[in-house]
């Protein structure tokens, strides 16, 4: 009777599977809400964002954020803080109470600001991050991969 080595068969199979696995984690991409009142910057970081792989989509006023996230679930929100009407703070803050109400995640939060006052800084901070504009693409995209990976 002869004896049959199956490592190697085996071997090659779970190599298979691992880099099956890995090709299906990259292509899992990440959903990214965008909140700016000011439309051009709203999409230029969308635009960003796609190009890096991500799925990204804007809101340009709070009520719209909102709407946006009671439907879909993201993996990180950024928004501006100093927003006419509804402040990007506040915000957050009623889009984290409805994912709490409904037993959703919350996502991290960074906040973009070109200028906010102290309190509104503050505040920003104890929801998450903040990143004062102008910033360069690099620093912007680190920060965001810091918070998806």
């Amino acid at each position: 009777m002869r004896n049959i080595d199956f490592s190697k068969s085996f071997r090659k199979v779970e190599y298979k599977i691992i880099m099956e696995k890995a090709l299906i984690e990259k292509l899992a991409k990440k959903n990214i809400l965008v909140i700016d009142d000011d439309g051009l910057i709203t999409r230029t970081l969308c635009s960003l964002l796609r190009k890096e792989g991500y799925f990204a989509s804007g809101s340009e006023s709070s009520d719209e954020a909102v709407d946006e996230a009671e439907d879909v679930e993201y993996d990180l929100i950024i928004a501006d803080i100093k927003m006419p009407g509804t402040d990007g703070v506040e915000t957050i803050r009623k889009i984290q109470s409805e994912a709490m109400i409904h037993n959703r995640p919350i996502a991290p939060v960074v906040f973009i600001t070109g200028y906010a006052d102290d309190k509104s800084v503050s505040e920003a901070k104890e929801l998450g991050e903040v990143m004062f504009k102008p910033f360069d693409n690099s620093e912007f995209l680190n920060r965001i991969t810091k918070y998806l990976n």
